[in-house]
């Protein structure tokens, strides 16, 4: 099974370079954009540069190459157990 898990992390990691994705920001602005604003608000009372250099490039990332990385998340607690 853990194998299993291996190569599918495998397929879908290299499949984030040739597969086109929507990225994180447009996914959420489609899903909700209101609860998306607010969290802008209320990163930006707390500090402009906040959500300029920590938010924006998260927001930024393709959404398959995040589904990636809490698949290896996943994996790594899969072969520690």
């Amino acid at each position: 099974m853990k194998i299993f898990y291996f190569f599918i992390t495998i397929l879908l990691l290299f499949s984030t370079f040739y597969i086109d994705s929507i990225s994180i920001g447009v996914f959420w602005k489609n899903l909700h954009v209101n609860s998306l604003i607010g969290l802008q608000k209320y990163v930006e009372f707390i500090h402009y540069s906040i959500w300029a250099n920590i938010f924006i490039p998260i927001l930024n990332l393709k959404l398959l190459f995040f589904l990636v990385l809490i698949q290896v998340i996943f994996l790594i607690y899969i072969v520690r157990k």
